[in-house]
Order: C-alpha cells, then structure tokens, then sequence
C-alpha cells in the first residue's frame, strides 16, 4: 500500500498538482539557530528535535541525523497559500507570528541529559516541586511517581538542604523521601526514574498494535445542525452512503484480529447520526457477534441525538445490549440555542422522547453534554436535573473544542480553567453517589492511583481504531473526517509505523516545554486535533489541554491536603504521607467499570 499521508503539502499530494511534483523540504527550525523556550502554556507551541545532548533538528545537517518529527512550515496568512504557493492540507493558514514558544522534543530515554551523581549525598529527583500551600503548608510533589508528601516548615527547609547539597537536620524525613522516590541516594542519577520511563516507552514501538476501541463513523450526514460540532463541517468531499457493509465486516475482523480477546473493547457506532441507517447499525451488530471469539470481551456503544428512535430501534439496541450515548446540554431552553435542525429549530423534544423510549425498552442510557459559555454557570443545575429526569448511568461533561481549524475563537469556548473548577466541584458534589464524569477520571485515576498516563487518547497509544463512511481507517476521528492519516489497506505494519512510532512521542516525558510542571505525570498532551487547530502541527502541545490539566493538578493536591491535614494551624514540624484510602477518597464511590457506560471511550489508556 502507498505511505499513508504525513502533512504533505496539498499541492505535493498526487493527483493533486503537476504528475510527480516533489515534496518540498521542510523549513528548518533547529534551536541551534534560536532556541529560547517560552514555557508560558497560554502559547502555541511547536515541536523541535534533541537528539543526545546535542542541539539540532537533523534537517539543516547540525548534530545527529534521524529525525523523527519533521516540522510543518509556516506559511503567510495573507496568501491563499504559503510564502512557497505551499498549502497546509486545506487547513487555515497560520501567521508567522503563532509559534511563539519551542519544545525540545527528546528522541529517546538515551537523549534525557545524564545529570551528574553525587557519590556522597541525597539529591532531589528531577520532576520534583514545592509547592506553597499557604499557611505554612507545603506539599512536595514528584510529578511522575505522581506521589505526594505533605508537611509544615520541616518540609520547605528539608527539601531546600537537599536541593543545596545539605544534611538534612530530619533524617527520618529525608529517609522517607529516598524511599519513595522524592530524592535520589548518593550515587543514583537524579533523572533516572524519568528515564526509565521513556526507556519503557521507547520499547513500546516494536509491539504490535493491540486494539481496544474501534470507532465507527457510519455516515457524514446528520439530521441536525450543531453549531459546535466538529465531525460533520470538517468532513472533506462528504458523501450521502453509509460505510459499505461487506467493508464494514472486513474492518470489524480486522479489530478482533489484532486485540486481547480478555482485555475490554468497545465498538462504537456514531456518524454523523447513524440511526440515519439503522440497516447498517444491525448489520454492525450481527457481524460482530458472530465475529467474536469465544469469551470476546467487548460490548457495543452507540452515540446519537436518539431524535430518530422509536419503539422498533429501541427495541434491538436494548436486546442486544447497545449502550446508548445520548447527545443533550441541558433543559430545553439550554439544549436548543445551540443544537438545532437544518430549519434552525429546537431538538431537545424529539431528544427527550428519544431517552424515554431508550429507558422505556431496558436500554442503558448515558447522557454526553457539552460544555461551553450556554451551560458552563448552571452546571451544576442541569447534573442534579439529569440524573433526577432520566437516571443516566453516567455523564459525558466534554470539553467544548474548536469545530473548525479556523475557529480556535469560536464564541462559546469556555476558560480551561473554569472548565477545571467547574467539573471538580461538580464531582466533589457527587463522587458519594458514584457519578462517573469521564474527564475528570480521566485525570484523577493517575493522580489517585500514582500511575504515569503516558498518553491522554488511545490514538497516541495505538489502541484506537476508526473507519469512516468513505472505508478509509485511521487512529483518530478528527484527522480521518479531514483525510488525514487515512489509510485503505488494513495493513497492521502501516498503521503502526503511521501511529505508534510518531505518536507515541506526544508523551509529555520526552517534551522540555513540560520540565518544571507539576501535572506531567497525568497529562498525557491531551488532543493532538487541538493542537493542530492551534499550532498548525499535531506533535505540539495541546495548550488548552495542558491549561486545565495544571488547574485539575492543583485542585487534586489542595483536595487530598484537606484529607490529611492536621486541624487547626499546621504544625512546623509535622509532615504526613498520605495512605492509599487517603488518597482513594478523592475518587469516592466512582470507578470505571467495564461494559457499562462509566467507562472512558478512546481514552481509557491505564488499562
């Protein structure tokens, strides 16, 4: 099969300039040549390469050659095209100003700088902060153990002995801080855990594939008209079929063929609107349980606006235990300003009578609301209505992202950091029931459990496969809507050297830009869609992401302060080490739980 596309120019594409145009190099952007780092997260980013402990991207000849993330260039807004006549794959153009910021990119656990060791003394482990609590508390973190100790004065002046190369004066504090990791032992390298690591990730480019999400985007056509919808306006020479069934049976063995037949997988069907061509939900829905191996564990979701279901459809997905995502942003006066039909009307009465009907067959229904400037103040309100009018097992509460390349502006965008407090405060209000908020486990399950999330999608982590209506597969449904990283062939080798060996690499473990952070260990680098709708390149940091990733951080730490701390004013000799179940009350009574629909889609990447 031919190479999959990798931001080519459009004009380099073929068929689509002159026959057998070449691809224009790529303009070099190596640090030797500059290479300040900007580390403010409300900036775009673009990716750079360090190879060793050598500067240079390998495009220009300076230090190690093999580069493995080659730089898009930047093109004048001003010109329908690049400075070059150059396109950026029908994208928006980017001014030359929108990369204000560098990260260094390592190429592998080899690449991380070897700090020096000292013989003789204790030395903090790089990933290591202080935080100022207030109040004489502090809490010093170890962003990638994910480990956290709390204490009074004791605390500040035993880390900063050890940051100066001093004794410390509690030497049973300092002992605990070897044991678990916070410091390194005379003669251990500081940066040894965060290398091993990347050595682990590093390994993880010669496994194959094993899937645990395929994703399949029945049709490009939808019988409402959100004005955030990201999947419908993006779809590139849309047509009015859905995905070809003998095509479908194809890609569904493919699936099974290269995943655990133990380890949970989901089959999800969403579209555009794919009860459009219920036919082809059916067919979906034999095929595969007649594919499955004995003992196959996997389960079917569907995601629709339910506008279309009656008795009939309702009737199948709940005896063939379909879970059902139902699409809804609040009460009808909130759900209608922004997801209306083509004739510009309300939809939330004929989505309402959808979930009664779901609810009414046996089906098992959740809900997925989208978060933007329309909702964001009575949240709280439309959670509490939610599970009183419909008893969802669960709740999707989705970020609001831009729906186009060229609408990172769009208006109902909401601040990542009242995302953050909002969605936090609403699982503190909730967690004792068991209310399981996708987003927010998503980050609070590293946190709570000390696990380094390598990846935030399971498209970085080569567990995610879509299909779209065209056939084409991919790791991810936003690229694949635009026709980018879209394969034909099922090619398993192909689709590892276009996912696993590039993505992989979005890990906030091998960027600089995330030295210092104190939420790299469950960051993951969030969206590789949105970084590219904000810096022109997938393999940059996703800004947004890392805005309320930082702000869900420190809500988590001031969370399990408050489980653990003393009363009253904070001790100047105290120090605590929370438990386990100390750290478990974070979670409450919310767990992902496997063939329901409190489980992440595409994003469960511990498991």
């Amino acid at each position: 099969m031919s190479a999959p596309d990798r931001r080519r120019p459009a004009s380099a594409r073929p068929n689509a300039g002159a026959p057998g145009a070449a691809v224009p190099a790529f303009n070099c952007h190596c640090p030797a040549r500059g290479q300040q780092a900007n580390r403010s997260f409300r900036r775009n980013v673009m990716t750079e390469h360090l190879e060793h402990e050598s500067f240079g991207c390998g495009s220009c000849g300076s230090a190690n050659q093999g580069v493995l993330l080659p730089l898009p260039r930047l093109r004048d807004a001003a010109l329908p095209g690049g400075t070059d006549g150059s396109s950026r794959d029908g994208l928006p153009a980017l001014t030359v100003d929108a990369v204000t910021a560098v990260s260094q990119v390592w190429a592998d656990g080899e690449a991380l700088p070897r700090l020096a060791v000292d013989p003789a003394r204790l030395r903090p482990e790089t990933n290591t902060q202080l935080l100022d609590l207030g109040g004489g508390a502090w809490c010093l973190n170890h962003a990638l153990r994910q480990q956290q100790l709390y204490g009074g004065q004791v605390l500040r002046e035993t880390y900063r002995d050890l940051r100066d190369g001093m004794t410390p004066a509690d030497q049973d504090l300092a002992r605990v801080l070897v044991e678990q990791g916070f410091a390194a032992a005379p003669g251990e390298a500081p940066e040894r855990f965060h290398r091993e690591l990347m050595r682990a990730e590093d390994a993880k480019q010669d496994v194959q594939p094993s899937f645990t999400l395929l994703r399949i985007l029945l049709t490009d056509v939808c019988n409402l008209s959100c004005s955030y919808c990201k999947v419908i306006p993006n779809v590139l020479a849309p047509q009015a079929e859905p995905t070809d069934a003998d095509r479908l049976a194809e890609v569904i063995a493919f699936f099974f063929t290269h995943s655990d037949v133990s380890r949970p997988k989901i089959i999800h069907i969403t579209g555009g609107e794919p009860t459009l061509f219920f036919h082809q939900v059916q067919h979906i829905v034999e095929v595969a349980e007649h594919a499955a191996r004995p003992g196959e564990n996997f389960w079917f979701v569907i995601g629709t606006n339910a506008t279309l279901i009656r008795q009939r459809q309702a009737a199948f997905l709940a005896e063939h235990d379909v879970k059902c995502i139902v699409s809804m942003d609040g009460p009808q006066h909130i759900h209608d300003a922004l997801r209306r039909n083509h004739g510009g009307r309300g939809s939330w009465r004929m989505v309402d009578a959808g979930v009664r009907r779901l609810k009414e067959a046996g089906a098992e229904v959740s809900l997925s609301m989208v978060l933007g400037q329309h909702n964001l103040d009575q949240a709280e309100e439309t959670i509490t209505w939610f599970l009183e009018t419909y008893q969802p097992t669960g709740l999707g509460v989705n970020f609001m992202k831009p729906p186009t390349p060229d609408q990172k502006d769009y208006q109902h965008l909401v601040d990542p950091d009242r995302y953050a407090d909002r969605m936090y405060a609403i699982h503190q209000a909730f967690r004792d029931r068991g209310l399981f908020l996708e987003l927010v486990y998503r980050k609070l399950q590293p946190f709570v459990e000390q696990r380094y999330r390598f990846h935030d999608c399971g498209a970085a982590g080569g567990t995610n496969l879509n299909v779209d209506a065209k056939g084409n597969v991919g790791p991810c449904k936003s690229f694949l809507v635009m026709d980018r990283l879209a394969m034909q062939a099922l090619d398993i080798d192909a689709y590892r050297s276009t996912v696993v060996t590039k993505w992989r690499k979005r890990s906030p473990i091998y960027y600089t830009h995330c030295e210092g952070c104190a939420a790299r260990g469950m960051c993951g680098n969030g969206c590789a869609y949105d970084a590219m709708v904000h810096s022109g390149d997938e393999m940059a940091i996703d800004l947004r992401s890392c805005q309320y990733t930082q702000r869900f951080n420190q809500l988590f730490v001031e969370d399990l302060f408050n489980q653990v701390r003393p009363a009253g004013p904070v001790p100047a000799t105290w120090w605590h080490l929370p438990s386990r179940a100390e750290r478990g009350r974070l979670l409450g009574a919310v767990s992902a739980r496997p063939r329901t629909l409190s489980y992440s889609i595409g994003h469960q990447t511990l498991d």
